[in-house]
Parts: C-alpha cells; sequence; structure tokens
C-alpha cells in the first residue's frame, strides 16, 4: 500500500509541476564600456531589477551586435547608426527607450600643434571603424567647411589612440569618454565635440521584437531598474560614481566629470523623442541615415515607424 501511494503521489507532484508556470527567461541585455550606460549596473548592483535581468558586458560594439544577431542576447544599448545596421540585417530591433544623450562626451582629439578643425586639412584623422565615428567627424568637419575626403581616415583600436598621437603616426582622432579625459590628461587638444551638435547623438535600449511581444513585464523591470538607478544617480552622486567609476576606469570625481558629457533623458524628454506624430528620434535617424547613405553604409533610409514601440513607455510612464 505505502508503494502504492508513494506512485500516486508522484504522479500528482508531477501533475502540478506540470500545471506550474514555466521560469522565465532571464533578458539579456548587450553593454559595452560607456559612462552613460553605467546605471544599468548601478541597478544590478543596487538591486533595482523588479524582474530576472541578465547584463552581457562586451569589449566593443562589434561584438554585441554580433550577439545581438546571433541571439545570445534580446536587448542591447546601442547607437541609432547600429539600430539602422540591424534593420537592415533583418534583426527586427525595436527602439523601447532613449538611454542618453552626448553633450561633449564625444570628441575631436588633436596633437597640441593642432589647433583648429581646419588644420586638419591632409592630415590623418584616425577612429574606430564605426558608422558613428564617422558620423561624428564629417560633422566636426563641417563646422570648417571641410569635408571627409579633405583628411587622410585610418582606422585604429581606441586603445591605440593615445600611442598614435603621442608618435605622431596620426594628428587627430575620434573618441569618446572616458578616452577623451584620458588623452586631453596626456596633453591632447580638444577641437571639437558633441556638445555642438547637441541631440545628435544619443545611445537607445533595443528589444527583439518577438521577446517584447512575449515578455513585456520583463522589458518594463528593465527600464524601471534604470529610471531607479538615474534617481539614486541625482539623489546621491558620489556615492553612485564610487559604485560606476572602477568599472570604466575612473575613480569618482573623473567618473562624475566625464557624466557632465551625458544627458540622461526625463521621461517628458522620452515622450518627445519617442511618441507623437513625428517623433524627435525620428530627425536623429534621418539625419545619421543620410550620412551612412553617402558613406555606402546604407542603402537607403528606412521607414522609421517600425522601428519603435512606445508600448513600454507608455505602461511605465503612462
Amino acid at each position: 500500500m505505502r508503494r502504492g501511494w508513494s506512485g500516486v503521489l508522484v504522479l500528482l507532484a508531477l501533475g502540478w509541476a506540470s500545471c506550474a508556470p514555466a521560469p522565465k527567461r532571464p533578458l539579456a541585455v548587450g553593454t559595452v564600456p560607456w559612462v552613460g550606460t553605467e546605471p544599468f549596473f548601478l541597478a544590478r548592483e543596487l538591486g533595482l531589477f523588479s524582474g530576472p535581468i541578465h547584463l552581457v558586458e562586451y569589449l566593443n560594439s562589434e561584438h554585441e551586435i554580433r550577439a545581438f544577431q546571433n541571439g545570445v542576447i534580446d536587448a542591447a544599448a546601442v547607437t541609432v547608426d547600429e539600430v539602422l545596421n540591424l534593420d537592415r540585417r533583418g534583426q527586427q530591433a525595436q527602439v523601447v527607450f532613449v538611454l542618453d544623450g552626448s553633450h561633449g562626451a564625444d570628441c575631436l582629439m588633436a596633437r597640441p600643434e593642432v589647433t583648429s578643425v581646419a588644420e586638419l586639412r591632409g592630415r590623418k584623422v584616425a577612429s574606430e571603424d564605426v558608422t558613428l565615428s564617422t558620423y561624428m567627424l564629417a560633422r566636426a568637419l563641417e563646422q570648417a567647411g571641410l569635408k571627409l575626403e579633405d583628411v587622410q581616415r585610418e582606422y585604429r583600436a581606441r586603445d591605440a589612440f593615445a600611442e598614435a598621437l603621442r608618435t605622431g603616426e596620426v594628428d587627430a582622432v575620434v573618441a569618446f569618454e572616458p578616452f577623451c579625459q584620458k588623452l586631453a590628461a596626456q596633453g591632447a587638444r580638444r577641437l571639437f565635440d558633441s556638445s555642438q551638435i547637441p541631440g545628435e547623438i544619443i545611445d537607445v535600449l533595443v528589444v527583439r521584437r518577438s521577446y517584447l511581444q512575449a515578455n513585456p513585464e520583463q522589458v518594463d523591470a528593465l527600464i524601471r531598474g534604470w529610471l531607479a538607478a538615474l534617481a539614486v544617480l541625482r539623489e546621491r552622486p558620489a556615492e553612485a560614481a564610487r559604485r560606476m567609476g572602477p568599472r570604466v576606469g575612473l575613480e569618482e570625481g573623473a567618473f562624475l566629470e566625464a557624466l557632465k558629457g551625458v544627458r540622461h533623458p526625463d521621461l517628458q524628454e522620452q515622450r518627445l523623442q519617442l511618441t507623437g506624430e513625428r517623433p524627435r528620434l525620428y530627425e536623429t535617424i534621418e539625419r545619421l541615415g543620410s550620412v551612412m547613405v553617402r558613406e555606402q553604409a546604407l542603402p537607403a533610409l528606412p521607414d522609421s515607424r517600425h522601428l519603435i514601440d512606445t508600448a513600454p513607455l507608455l505602461r511605465v510612464a503612462p
């Protein structure tokens, strides 16, 4: 009888187990080292995510994009040009939130003897082989009446920038924080930065459409955790900087200094960027996309309307 009842109990247990909902797969979010998106890691450290979130760190955006394409991650913090590249490859990446805007955190740094952008005509300018660097350089040159064809462009890893400037292998580099600060500390001169083109260089959160439709609550948990981390950064900046700085190799003061070149949009700005008849993000997509088309990195501008999903924002901030 005991064996009989135990069999019945096993069957009942199996029945109950089959009725229980399957555990949700954590939302895997790709990131790269960048002061503007460090609040994700602050949220993780302080336990501010209400759902299962897995932050995945990549050395550079190329690795991050490849991971998205291969299905390793279902969400990523990316720049707008990367959104357009993902769309071109049929990845169905939906923009659900604007994470930050660069207002000085992207820079064009030169050897000390180069005193203006105009002096770069015919000189060597290095950058990473990414569209955003090309865009940044193009906008800087425009200010001086120059075009990309007026300089000699080279592609290098960002860790090689300082040595290339020091030895005179190149005359200028396109960089971003914390490299702008580090290069300045070694004597490089800032010729141009993103504060001169406000609102044009932004990072956004993209989520794969299929994941977004199947797991909206986890996307909401990610956004709410991000907003909670921004509240901590706003209310206790020194503490937040102490926690976030080491990940990008900056002490508290240097991290706060780097953050001066970054703007994290509030919910009102989020609505302006993503909702309405003509969201501001459309302008950014068109401006950056036109450079990509000109550089043959994109065959044509996509329809911006299918790139944005406002449902998460409207759920989090109705």
